[in-house]
C-alpha cells in the first residue's frame, strides 16, 4: 500500500497540474480581495485616499491555487480509470470524465483554502491499493506486466489529454497536466514517469 507521504505527494503534484486547468475553466475567483483591500490601513492613510493602485485585470490576476483534497480527489478518478480499464469499463468512465472535472474544479472546496484533507488522502490511499491489488492480479504475464502497467498509465494520459480538450482547456494546458496527472498517479504504484512541465495556461 502507498505511504502517506506517497499520497500526500502525489496529491500536491496533482493540484499545482489542475491548477492552470482551473484557471482557464473558470473566471478569476470573484472572492480575492483587490490589492487595496488588502493593504494596510496606516499605509492607506499615509499614502492618501486617492493613491489606491488599481485592481488588475481578470487575465493578470494569478490563479487560485487547487487545494491537496482536490488533487487526491481527482488522482482517485485517475485510478478509477485504470481499473476501467482493467474491467473492460473504460468507455463508460471516460464518457463523463470531462464533465466531472469541470465540477470538481467549479466546487469552491476545490481551492487551497478548504479544511484538512486527511479524509481524501486516505480514501486516495485506499484506493491505491485496492487498484494495485487488482493489477498484479490481472497482469500474471512475467516480464509483460511492467511494460503493460506503463501503457495503461500512457492510455491514462491520453483519456485525460482528450477530456480535457473537450472541456475547452487549450492543448499544451490539457497535454502538460494530463502528464502531470498521470505521473503523479504513477508514482502511487512506485513509477517514475516523465511528466511535460505544468503549463501556466
Amino acid at each position: 500500500m502507498p505511504t502517506d507521504h506517497a499520497c500526500r505527494t502525489a496529491a500536491e503534484r496533482a493540484a499545482h497540474c489542475l491548477t492552470p486547468v482551473r484557471a482557464a475553466l473558470l473566471p478569476a475567483d470573484p472572492t480575492e480581495p483587490p490589492p487595496a483591500e488588502v493593504m494596510p490601513v496606516v499605509l492607506r492613510a499615509y499614502l492618501g485616499v486617492n493613491s489606491r493602485p488599481a485592481a488588475p485585470r481578470a487575465a493578470e490576476r494569478r490563479p487560485v491555487p487547487v487545494g491537496v483534497a482536490a488533487g487526491a480527489a481527482v488522482l482517485r478518478m485517475c485510478l478509477d480509470g485504470l481499473h476501467a480499464e482493467l474491467t473492460g469499463a473504460l468507455t463508460a468512465w471516460h464518457a463523463d470524465l470531462g464533465r466531472r472535472l469541470r465540477e470538481l474544479l467549479a466546487d469552491p472546496r476545490a481551492t487551497g483554502r478548504q479544511a484538512d484533507p486527511w479524509q481524501p488522502l486516505a480514501e486516495l490511499q485506499q484506493r491505491a491499493h485496492e487498484v494495485l491489488t487488482a493489477v498484479a492480479g490481472h497482469d500474471r504475464s512475467g516480464t509483460a506486466g511492467p511494460r503493460l502497467l506503463i501503457a495503461r498509465f500512457a492510455l491514462l494520459e491520453d483519456a485525460l489529454s482528450g477530456a480535457l480538450r473537450r472541456t475547452a482547456v487549450p492543448a499544451g494546458t490539457a497535454g502538460a497536466c494530463a502528464s502531470g496527472l498521470a505521473a503523479a498517479a504513477g508514482s502511487l504504484f512506485g513509477l517514475a514517469l516523465a511528466s511535460e512541465p505544468v503549463s501556466p495556461g
